[in-house]
């Protein structure tokens, strides 16, 4: 075995893929895929819709993952700004309270600054893969403990965001009914959200500790494609269940629409 600062070079005999980049190329035809195919929809969102906070962090969410599996900060940000939309539904569905905003700016910065200084450390600690045939590079106890904090982070920063609106949700059992179509849709899309960036964020951990570090950056630029992919489907789903209902006259609750009243500036 071979041993340098910041790597472990191993002998075995790992899948061909590994040595290639047959999986960043799917990446990318997954992500124009989805991209060519949802363009008449974000067309009709970004003309029709009113424009907001959550309409640039939409932008910035659907543009940067072709961008990011190049550079690995740009992953996070990716991440930051994906997970940035439900931070505002919460704060919106908490009808702009101080307190909340307050939290959600201590609770960014909180996450933040030690997420961008241990990527950081780790992006020198590791340098760009260089594929050996036949040489599997594994990561050391300071970039594994790194890498390990930063998504950490991530999951405990989905859990902060899920238990606000799980709460609220339950306070509005009580004054808006159970059945309200509004808390509904936003408790489903971040249950489904958080239980996958939860998966990722954990096999990436788990894939650092034991596996070469080819597999586990693989794993994390597939949470970037599919989490950015997931966001902004469910943004403009949410919006276009607005706009379906208003057309056929359908009532909605009365929470959605004094919530939407509330929030022209923000969603």
């Amino acid at each position: 075995m071979i041993t340098s600062a910041s790597w472990q070079v191993t002998q075995a005999d790992w899948p061909s893929f590994l040595n290639s980049n047959y999986v960043y190329v799917v990446l990318i035809s997954l992500w124009s895929y989805d991209y060519i195919l949802c363009l008449p929809d974000v067309v009709t969102y970004l003309v029709e819709s009113r424009w907001g906070f959550c309409t640039f962090l939409h932008l910035t969410t659907s543009h940067l993952p072709f961008v990011s599996l190049i550079f690995l900060l740009l992953a996070m940000l990716t991440i930051a700004c994906a997970e940035g939309i439900f931070v505002v539904r919460t704060y919106a569905v908490w009808e702009r309270e101080r307190w909340m905003a307050v939290c959600a700016v201590v609770g960014a910065i909180v996450h933040a600054v030690p997420t961008i200084i241990y990527m950081h450390e780790f992006i020198f600690l590791v340098p760009e893969p260089c594929w050996i045939p036949g040489i599997t590079k594994y990561m050391d106890a300071k970039a594994r403990s790194r890498i390990s904090v930063v998504y950490s982070l991530m999951i405990v920063a989905e859990l902060e965001i899920l238990l606000f609106l799980l709460y609220r949700t339950i306070q509005s059992c009580r004054t808006w009914g159970i059945g309200n179509r509004l808390m509904a849709s936003l408790l489903r899309q971040n249950l489904l959200y958080c239980g996958c960036g939860f998966a990722f964020s954990l096999s990436v951990i788990l894939t650092s500790i034991f596996l070469p570090f080819p597999i586990a950056h693989v794993l994390a630029e597939c949470q970037v494609v599919v989490q950015s992919i997931m966001v902004t489907r469910m943004h403009r789903d949410f919006w276009r269940s607005d706009r379906l209902h208003a057309s056929h006259g359908i009532s909605t609750d009365a929470s959605f629409s004094m919530w939407m009243e509330r929030t022209l500036d923000i969603v």
